[in-house]
């Protein structure tokens, strides 16, 4: 079976894709341009693209591919068959780079992303939204929010051929995580790295609002999703966040390496 030349580029959301993304196409020549999302072969994606496209744009691409996803290395949430097994064959045979961040930093970028589309979310104190069943990876799946952002780091760490990487340490030692990925990968880098600025929105997010624009969904200026930075939790949860966060994924949090 044909294997594409891709590099797999995987985190829950709001966990720092386009800050990895951007520094290795921004510093590599062996390291393509043009990056694809694979949740784009999924039929209901706002932007899908049908698999025999997808496949077609891969070979025409030079360089290594990098394929973002925030899905579960199993794609287990995909509905189309084809879909999910060729999605299943890049995930299981491509160098995956995993980028994590403190899940409840994670709760609170979540948090105020959604406010800029869901008027539920907009009216909802954070406690509530915290302990809100998560509807990322399938809707109805059991977990809490945090539960899922556990379950997720959990089944990538389990991944073969994986280098995990921190959103910390992209935000606070950038030259020496390059080279650390760029090692991983076996590709050169470019003499002089160029930096990447505050992390920006994500283009899968652009895609979210010309959606939500169609639906009649217009996100004020004032809505747009604040740049968070690391620690950030600690300005909004209180004692019983922090315990119901570390009952749900404490385990995932010390397996990554984050203070308590």
């Amino acid at each position: 079976m044909f294997v594409f030349n891709t590099v797999v580029i995987a985190t829950h959301r709001r966990s720092g894709t386009q800050w990895a993304i951007d520094a290795l196409r921004n510093n590599s020549p062996n390291i393509s341009d043009t990056y694809m999302a694979l949740e784009q072969m999924q039929a209901g994606h706002d932007a899908a693209v049908p698999l025999a496209n997808f496949r077609r744009q891969l070979l025409n691409l030079d360089g290594k591919v990098l394929i973002n996803v925030q899905d579960l290395p199993t794609a287990e949430s995909w509905s189309g068959l084809d879909e999910r097994l060729f999605a299943r064959t890049i995930l299981k045979n491509s160098p995956t780079i995993y980028v994590h961040r403190d899940g409840r930093d994670v709760m609170v970028s979540l948090y105020y992303y959604m406010q800029s589309f869901s008027e539920t979310v907009r009216n909802q104190p954070f406690a509530r939204f915290l302990r809100a069943e998560s509807t990322l990876g399938g809707v109805d799946n059991g977990y809490s929010r945090p539960g899922f952002w556990a379950h997720h780091v959990n089944s990538w760490l389990e991944k073969d051929n994986l280098l995990a990487v921190s959103y910390h340490d992209i935000e606070t030692n950038y030259d020496a995580t390059v080279r650390r990925m760029a090692d991983f990968l076996n590709v050169t880098l470019n003499q002089k790295l160029q930096p990447v600025g505050a992390l920006g929105r994500q283009d899968s997010e652009r895609k979210i609002d010309a959606m939500l624009g169609r639906l009649g969904v217009r996100l004020r200026r004032e809505q747009r999703p604040r740049i968070g930075k690391s620690g950030d939790w600690r300005s909004l949860f209180d004692k019983r966040d922090r315990e119901f966060f570390m009952k749900e994924a404490g385990a995932a949090l010390r397996r990554l390496g984050y203070e308590k």
